[in-house]
């Protein structure tokens, strides 16, 4: 009984969810390091031919415009950055991912936004379609 209660947990962990739930997070992490890697062959690969980002300035960017800010030979010092809050959401063959980057600042400050990914599924692999970066207001002091 105790076998039976065992498959049961593994095949519980590795359902379908929970392995698309993996397989989108895994994006956007291929994503998140080719964009502060500055890997064009990467980025190529996570992001759909009509794809489309908007930028925490607000500016909407095409695919070929966000390629062309990270290539390689514009490549500048990141500052550290953290993700947490990761949140998954899958209807079909379309998902949402929302986390919360942390940017750390010279100085000891931190800035967050939230990001919005929004995923495609097309031939059995996930590709971003869209990004979108919306910061996150300091905290007021009083």
């Amino acid at each position: 009984m105790a076998m039976h209660a065992m498959i049961l947990v593994a095949l519980l962990a590795t359902s379908p969810a929970s392995a698309e739930d993996a397989a989108l997070r895994r994006l956007v992490e291929r994503f998140e390091a080719a964009r502060l890697g500055f890997d064009p062959v990467a980025l190529e690969e996570t992001l759909s031919p009509e794809y489309e980002e908007i930028s925490p300035a607000g500016a909407v960017d095409s695919r070929a415009e966000v390629l062309a800010f990270y290539a390689p030979e514009a490549k500048k010092p990141a500052p550290p950055i953290q993700s947490d809050e990761v949140a998954v959401r899958s209807a079909g063959d379309t998902a949402v991912v929302t986390s919360r980057i942390s940017v750390m600042l010279p100085g000891g400050a931190s800035r967050s936004m939230r990001v919005r990914y929004v995923a495609h599924r097309s031939g059995g692999a996930w590709r971003l379609i869209s990004t979108q970066y919306t910061p996150i207001p300091p905290a007021r002091s009083q």
